[in-house]
């Protein structure tokens, strides 16, 4: 199984890397040029490390 590598890819990529860096989600909101911060939560997926420091501070 091969994944073809598009726009739509790279930008989901690029926002992924972004929320992976500590990046606030209203500056990857305005980098890709999202009027709607609901449309940039479509781009951003949290991984499993990122997940546990979340649980980590409750």
């Amino acid at each position: 199984w091969k994944k073809t590598i598009t726009c739509h890819v790279l930008r989901h990529s690029f926002a992924s890397n972004l929320v992976k860096n500590d990046v606030h989600i209203v500056h990857i909101q305005k980098l890709l040029g999202h009027a709607d911060l609901k449309t940039t939560s479509v781009y951003v997926h949290a991984n499993q490390e990122q997940l546990a420091q979340a649980i980590q501070l409750l």
